[in-house]
């Protein structure tokens, strides 16, 4: 009898040793999560939103939770595929820009027409006002952590300085999404639609004459400045919105004090601060184009930019006219945007 309670002693001690050992890690252990990006480790992006998130998450865990960034397209090239890395797991989160998948992003892209608003802070403001009501079924697939605005964009010319319209008629023109390409075709030019990470050797070989680009790409760190010589600026110009997107399976498996940290350190407040952050480096680009001698910056006037704006009018209504007729209230978007 004594022999058969030490061995049920015994038996207990092993199973209580197993329970202990299996499922208390699990509680502690601490994970890591890869966000990629295809901009360089020197962008702002880097250094002034995505570092001092991963930060700032190892901090709040007690290192439970932390980001490692892969820049420069270290876990995929090109940006076109970012979307598509966070929905499959290649990375738990990834940047990316809608209008390389634009087909997915109807509603969102409204926000993108030529003069929905005027600077990133503006249109951050909107994508968020309208984010619930309208476009939060466009981001099932994935956990989104953020979501803002771009500068709108300027345009950036090799040898033909454009401040009207018949001064762009004939140029070929990079564009960065079907938005741009149809406002570039209604001010009379030619779209060639690229990625940026293209756009520098595009320009300095003359496979475009310019590029529509937020005016941070004059300097770093695309550095059209070099083979660009001209910048116009005040354009009613389409505009680009990104997102930070997480595998929605990588979500899951945080526990629910790991999801409560990221979600309070991402959402509306982080995206108002990128978007101001990364607007600074256009409002830094544009002050020192204007004395700088190796590129020449011209500012439309008022009635220069009521021609472009009213160019781009029957665009706008062909683009809500278009996602109408595929059932998307386009229409109620877009008067919630532009009131």
């Amino acid at each position: 009898m004594a022999k058969k309670n030490l061995f049920v002693r015994q038996v207990s001690l092993v199973l209580i040793t197993i329970v202990t050992v299996t499922f208390l890690p699990i509680a502690t252990m601490a994970k890591e999560l890869k966000l990629a990006h295809f901009m360089p480790p020197v962008h702002t992006l880097q250094e002034k939103v995505f570092t001092p998130l991963a930060e700032e998450l190892a901090k709040a865990t007690g290192g439970d939770l932390t980001i490692a960034i892969y820049p420069a397209g270290a876990l995929g090239k090109g940006p076109v595929q970012q979307y598509k890395r966070a929905v499959e797991g290649v990375a738990d989160i990834t940047f990316a820009i809608h209008s390389y998948t634009a087909e997915l992003f109807p509603r969102s892209q409204l926000v993108t027409l030529p003069g929905a608003y005027t600077n990133a802070e503006e249109g951050t403001q909107k994508l968020w006002a309208i984010l619930d009501p309208y476009l939060k079924e466009e981001y099932r697939d994935i956990k989104l952590l953020g979501l803002w605005a771009m500068s709108p964009t300027v345009l950036i010319t090799k040898d033909r300085p454009v401040a009207t319209l018949a001064d762009l008629k004939g140029m070929k023109v990079r564009t960065g999404s079907p938005g741009e390409a149809d406002a570039v075709l209604a001010w009379g030019g030619v779209a060639v639609t690229m990625p940026i990470t293209e756009s520098y050797n595009a320009l300095n070989t003359g496979i475009v004459d310019a590029v529509l680009i937020q005016p941070s790409a004059i300097y770093k760190p695309w550095n059209l400045f070099e083979p660009g010589k001209y910048v116009t600026d005040l354009l009613p110009s389409p505009s680009t919105i990104v997102f930070l997107a997480m595998n929605r399976q990588s979500w899951d498996a945080l526990n629910p004090s790991q999801q409560a940290a990221l979600e309070k350190l991402t959402g509306r407040e982080f995206s108002m601060r990128a978007a101001v952050i990364w607007s600074e480096m256009d409002v830094e680009a544009l002050g020192r184009a204007e004395t700088d001698p190796e590129i020449k910056r011209i500012a439309l006037t008022a009635e220069q930019q009521k021609a472009f704006a009213q160019a781009v009018e029957p665009v706008i209504e062909a683009e809500l006219a278009r996602l109408e007729k595929e059932g998307i209230n386009a229409g109620e978007i877009y008067k919630a945007i532009k009131p």
